[in-house]
C-alpha cells in the first residue's frame, strides 16, 4: 500500500502543500484556526505520518534526545518512563545513557549526536554539554536533590509535599506526631509547618538511616499517634518497630511516607504516600526540551510539580481516598 504523502494531504484539503506543512509542524505559523484544523482532521482521516528522515534533512534537527540515567543507583525508572513516552508522543526518540560516577567531571554524554539532553537524578551538577555545532546543548534535570543544575531544573514541590502528609494526619485527629527522616529539609519543613497550621504541638524530628538498626531504637521512644517518613524504606523499618513495641498501625499510629514504589504498596498494611509526580516530571522535562530545539526557546530555570497524597491502609481511611494539594 502506498505511503500518504503531504502531497496527499494538501489535495484532499484543499490547499498548498506549503500551507499543509506548515500546519501540520510544531510551530504552525501563519496558518488560520479552521484552515489548521481542517488539514489536521484530513491528515487524520488518510493516516498520514510525517518522513521523519525527510523532515531531519530538511531542519537539521535528528529528533533524537539523550536520557543520562546513574548507572550506580535506581528509582529513575518512572521518570524515564514519562519521558520516552512524551517524546513519542512529540515525534523524537530517546536514547538511553548511564553516567558512570567514576567520571565525576567528565560530559554525560560525549560521542552523542543528539537534539537535547536530559538528566534523571544526576546527584551532582554536570558541566555544560556542547553539542557538535560548538552550542550547549538544550537540557533538562529532573532531580528532587538539587538546588540548582545546568539549563531547566525540574522537581518536586517538597515543601507541599510535607505540608500534605502534616494536612492528612491533622485531619485524621492525629495530635502527637514525629518526622523520620534521612536528613533535614523543604519535605520536613513543609510538615512542621502543617502541624503549626492546624496548631498542633511542634513535632519531634529524628535523623535515622534507612535501616531497621537505625530505625528501631527511634520509634520505640517516641510516644505518638502520627508519624510522618520521609521514604517508604523508613517507613516499613518504622511499622516493624512500632509492632515491636506493642503498637498497631493504623489503629494506634497512623503513618505517612514520602515517595512511592512496589514496596510502599505491596507492605502490610500498604503504606500512605505523598507520590512524586515522577512520569509528569519527564514529560514536561521532554516538553521543554523540544520546545527549545524546534522554536529556539530559552529553557526556564527552575519547574516544580505538585505531589500527590494517596491514601492506603496505614492511614486511618477517610472518604477522600487521594487529591493533589494546592
Amino acid at each position: 500500500m502506498r505511503r500518504v504523502s503531504l502531497a496527499d494531504v494538501a489535495k484532499a484539503a484543499g490547499v498548498a502543500k506549503a500551507t499543509a506543512s506548515r500546519a501540520l509542524s510544531s510551530r504552525q505559523q501563519d496558518v488560520g484556526e479552521a484552515t489548521r484544523a481542517r488539514i489536521l482532521e484530513v491528515a487524520a482521516d488518510l493516516g498520514y505520518q510525517p518522513n521523519r528522515a525527510a523532515q531531519s534533512l530538511r531542519t537539521g534537527r535528528l529528533r533524537l534526545l539523550a536520557a543520562a540515567v546513574p548507572g550506580d543507583a535506581s528509582g529513575w525508572e518512572p521518570i524515564l518512563a514519562g519521558a520516552a513516552a512524551q517524546a513519542r508522543r512529540r515525534g523524537y526518540h530517546l536514547v538511553l545513557h548511564y553516567l558512570d560516577p567514576a567520571r565525576d567531571g567528565d560530559q554525560p554524554v560525549d560521542g552523542l549526536s543528539v537534539d537535547g539532553l536530559l538528566l534523571i537524578s544526576p546527584g551532582r551538577t554536570l558541566p555544560p554539554v556542547i553539542g557538535e555545532d560548538g552550542v550547549p546543548l538544550p537540557t533538562a534535570v529532573v532531580d528532587d536533590n538539587l538546588e540548582h543544575g545546568d539549563g531547566a531544573l525540574l522537581r518536586t514541590a517538597l515543601w507541599q509535599a510535607g505540608r500534605a502528609a502534616g494536612r492528612h494526619l491533622a485531619d485524621q485527629g492525629r495530635t502527637r506526631l514525629a518526622v523520620l527522616a534521612e536528613s533535614s529539609g523543604p519535605v520536613v519543613d513543609g510538615f512542621l509547618a502543617a502541624c503549626s497550621a492546624a496548631r498542633l504541638p511542634v513535632p519531634e524530628v529524628h535523623i535515622a538511616a534507612p535501616a531497621e538498626a537505625a530505625v528501631e531504637p527511634v520509634v520505640t521512644e517516641v510516644l505518638v499517634d502520627g508519624f510522618f517518613a520521609t521514604s517508604p524504606a523508613l517507613a516499613a523499618h518504622s511499622v516493624v518497630g512500632f509492632r515491636r513495641g506493642g503498637l498497631t498501625v493504623p489503629e494506634d499510629v497512623s503513618l505517612v511516607a514520602f515517595g512511592d514504589g512496589e514496596l510502599a504498596r505491596h507492605f502490610d498494611p500498604p503504606l500512605t504516600v505523598v507520590r512524586p509526580p515522577w512520569a509528569a516530571l519527564g514529560a514536561r522535562a521532554v516538553d521543554l526540551l523540544v520546545d527549545a530545539v524546534e522554536d529556539a526557546a530559552a529553557v526556564p530555570a527552575g519547574l516544580e510539580l505538585v505531589a500527590e497524597l494517596v491514601v492506603r491502609g496505614s492511614s486511618v481511611p477517610e472518604r477522600r481516598r487521594s487529591f493533589v494539594p494546592d
